[in-house]
C-alpha cells in the first residue's frame, strides 16, 4: 500500500473538517474567550481607581496699570504674570510657606492631592486644578489652595494682583477616568475567542480522513466501485421504514442507482473469475457496511440473481432487525455450535433474497468462524446460490472479518467520508489484502461539496446501525504531525 502523498489544501475539505472539529470541540473558544476575558475583566477591575478632579479659574493683573488698550504694554505684563504663575507653580507648591497655608487651612489630617495650574494662551488666566481619589478631600484642597495660593505667590510675583473668576460650588460627582473593565474584559474575551477557532482550525488540519475516490486511490491503491449518497428522509419516513433500504419507499433515487451500480460492477467483476462468495467490512463500527451490503444484496437479487445475506457478526445479530423481522431463526452460532442441524432461511419480505442471520450470540466468536463447518456450510451454498455477502465486524478493530476471509472469493471494503483514521484504513486493508483479493472500496455516505467525484445530491441521513459500548472509540486525528494531509 501506498501513503497518501501530501496534497495542497482543499477549502471545501477545509470547511468541512473545520466545521466537524469545531463540532466536537466547540467548547475550546468559548472556554478561552470566557477565560481570558474574565481574568482581564477581574484584573482591570481590581486596578482600577477612580480620580476625581476640581478647578478653578484666575484672572491675573499686575500691580501697575496704566491704559486699558488691549494692545498695551499693561495687558502683556497680565498675561505674562498668568504664564509665570503657571510655570512656577511646583516651586510656589514647594515651598514653606505654601506648605505651612495649606496645613493651616485643611490641618494634619487630609488625603493625598496633586494641584497643578496652566495658563489660557495670550490671556490674562490660568487655571488652579486639584486631583486626587478622594472628591470631597479634591473638593477641601481645592478651596484650601484658592484661599493660600494668592498670597503664597505674590512673595515670589511681587505686586500682582489674582482674582478668583470661577470655581466649583459642591465636589465632583463622576471620576475623569471611565472604568473600563468591562469593555477590557469583552475585548480580550474576544480575542480569546479568536484564539480558541485558531486551534480548532490548526486541529482541522490534522484531521486525516477520507473525502473522495482519489483520496482512497492514493491511500490505498484500490478503485473506487461506488460512491453511495447519504441520505435525508423525514420523521414520517423514518417512522414507517426505520431502516434504509431499496425495497422502502422514500429511499432515494441517488441512493438507489449508487446501489444498482455497484451490483452491477460486482458481477462484472466476479464473472471473471467464477467468484461467489464476497465479505463485505469496514475499518471502524458505523460507516455504513451493513446497509451497504443489505442493499447490494437487494440490488443483485432485484437483477434476478439468486442471493443469501449471511450475518458474520457473532457478537451482535443485526441483519433481522435491519429488514423487520421478529420470528426465531437459527444464525451461523447455532449452525457452527451444532445446535441447529438443519436450519431454515429467512426469506426478506418484498425480495426474492434469503437471509441466514440468528439470534444467539458468542463474545468469542474465532473459533466458531474458522472451523471446518464454515467451510463445509459455504460450500453447500455456493451449489445452490450465485452469491453469497457475508457482512462482518469491522476489521479494523475485530478479527473476524480476518477469520472468514479464508473462505471468501473477495471482498468489499466500505469507507465512510471523512470518518475512520487514515492509517486506521491502512492497517484494516493490509490485514485483509494478504488473505482475500479486495475487489475495491465503497465511498459511503458522501456529502455534497466535500468530494470531488460522486453523486450531487440533497439528502442526508445518519443510516449507522452502531455497535455496543464495549468497542473502543477511535480518533480521526493523527498524533504524527509530520505525516498530515
Amino acid at each position: 500500500m501506498e501513503e497518501q502523498t501530501t496534497q495542497g489544501i482543499d477549502l471545501s475539505v477545509f470547511l468541512h473538517n473545520f466545521r466537524r472539529t469545531l463540532q466536537h470541540f466547540f467548547w475550546v473558544p468559548i472556554v478561552l474567550g470566557l477565560l481570558l476575558g474574565g481574568v482581564s475583566w477581574l484584573r482591570a477591575a481590581r486596578s482600577y481607581a477612580p480620580v476625581y478632579q476640581s478647578s478653578a479659574v484666575f484672572s491675573v493683573s499686575a500691580g501697575f496699570s496704566s491704559s486699558t488698550d488691549i494692545l498695551s504694554h499693561s495687558t502683556y505684563l497680565d498675561s505674562n504674570a498668568a504664564a509665570q504663575l503657571s510655570a512656577t507653580f511646583p516651586y510656589v507648591l514647594q515651598s514653606d510657606r505654601m506648605q505651612l497655608l495649606l496645613q493651616q487651612e485643611l490641618g494634619d489630617q487630609r488625603a493625598p492631592v496633586s494641584l497643578s495650574a496652566s495658563s489660557v494662551a495670550d490671556a490674562a488666566l490660568f487655571t488652579l486644578t486639584a486631583t486626587g481619589s478622594d472628591p470631597q478631600a479634591v473638593y477641601d484642597t481645592l478651596l484650601a489652595a484658592i484661599e493660600v495660593y494668592p498670597a503664597a505667590a505674590t512673595t515670589i510675583l511681587g505686586d500682582t494682583q489674582i482674582q478668583v473668576i470661577d470655581q466649583p460650588v459642591e465636589p465632583s460627582a463622576a471620576p475623569i477616568n471611565a472604568n473600563t473593565a468591562l469593555q477590557t474584559g469583552i475585548r480580550r474575551g474576544v480575542v480569546g475567542l479568536v484564539l480558541g477557532l485558531v486551534l480548532v482550525a490548526l486541529l482541522s488540519l490534522t484531521r486525516r480522513t477520507v473525502h473522495s475516490a482519489e483520496d482512497l486511490h492514493r491511500l490505498i491503491s484500490l478503485s473506487c466501485l461506488s460512491s453511495i449518497p447519504a441520505v435525508r428522509r423525514g420523521k414520517r419516513t423514518r417512522r414507517e421504514a426505520p431502516s434504509l433500504l431499496l425495497t422502502h419507499a422514500g429511499t432515494g433515487s441517488d441512493f438507489s442507482e449508487a446501489m444498482r451500480n455497484l451490483s452491477l460492477k460486482l458481477q462484472r467483476i466476479t464473472s471473471k473469475h467464477g467468484a461467489k462468495v464476497v465479505l463485505i467490512t469496514s475499518t471502524v463500527p458505523g460507516e455504513g457496511k451493513t446497509t451497504v451490503a443489505s442493499n447490494l444484496a437487494l440490488a443483485l437479487a432485484a437483477e434476478g440473481k439468486r442471493v443469501i445475506l449471511i450475518d458474520g457478526d457473532l457478537r451482535k445479530q443485526s441483519l433481522k432487525p435491519l429488514f423487520g423481522i421478529g420470528a426465531h431463526s437459527d444464525g451461523l452460532v447455532e449452525v457452527l455450535s451444532g445446535k441447529a442441524k438443519n436450519f431454515r432461511l429467512l426469506p426478506v419480505p418484498d425480495s426474492s433474497l434469503l437471509l441466514l442471520s440468528g439470534d444467539g450470540t458468542v463474545a468469542q466468536p474465532q473459533r466458531l468462524l474458522g472451523s471446518p463447518r464454515m467451510g463445509q456450510i459455504l460450500e453447500l451454498l455456493r451449489q445452490k446460490l450465485d452469491y453469497i455477502l457475508i457482512d462482518t465486524p469491522p476489521a479494523g478493530v475485530l478479527s473476524d472479518a480476518a477469520a472468514l476471509a479464508k473462505y471468501a472469493d473477495g471482498a468489499i471494503y466500505v469507507v465512510r467520508q471523512d470518518m475512520a483514521n487514515s492509517v486506521q484504513i491502512v492497517n484494516s486493508v493490509q490485514s485483509l489484502s494478504g488473505a482475500v483479493p479486495l475487489y475495491g472500496c465503497v465511498l459511503n455516505c458522501t456529502q455534497a461539496g466535500t468530494t470531488r467525484s460522486g453523486y450531487r445530491y440533497g439528502y442526508r441521513y445518519g443510516y449507522q446501525y452502531g455497535y455496543s459500548s464495549h468497542y473502543s472509540h477511535y480518533s480521526h486525528y493523527s498524533s504524527d504531525a509530520g505525516d498530515r494531509r
